[in-house]
């Protein structure tokens, strides 16, 4: 599944694992407030002037849904950067790893909180960002050959 020699790509991987659990917590934040988000959008839109009819609901499922891939792409690249300071330090310890995600994590769930006033959905994200760890590791030890081969679109 990852080439050992190459930390980055691996980090990739955990970060694609964080970018699920973010973006699900996302959703999941954005769910929650629905009816608020959907009568300050329809108030903003009263006051522009401009008639909505129903893509103000069409309006929120697109925000959820750039959300969520904003969150995974996000995580992907941010797991790739922990995996180029795992190299640049030469196989350092786990403390390592697990000190760049939490700090990674800890700044994401501040901005969940700011953004939701909610300690629980801030933690999550947290826990979310520790869970890179286990996936880190797991996906560095893990090569090709135990995976089966990698099959790549247009390839044979």
């Amino acid at each position: 599944m990852s080439d050992p020699g190459d930390p980055a790509r691996t980090g990739v991987y955990a970060g694609r694992v964080v970018g699920v659990l973010t973006a699900i917590l996302a959703v999941a934040s954005l769910l929650s407030v629905r009816g608020t988000f959907v009568g300050r959008l329809r108030t903003v839109v009263d006051l522009v002037g401009i008639d909505p009819r129903g893509s103000i609901a069409a309006y929120f499922w697109l925000y959820v849904a750039g959300a969520a891939v904003g969150r995974y792409g996000l995580c992907y690249v941010v797991g790739s950067l922990i995996g180029v300071l795992y190299d640049a330090f030469e196989n350092p310890s786990v403390l390592v790893v697990a000190g760049a995600a939490l700090t990674v994590g800890v700044v994401d769930g501040a901005v969940a909180y700011v953004d939701t006033r909610s300690i629980l959905i801030a933690t999550a994200y947290v826990l979310a960002w520790l869970c890179f760890v286990p996936a880190f590791y797991h996906f560095l030890g893990t090569t090709e050959s135990e995976w089966g081969e990698t099959r790549r679109l247009g390839g044979e």
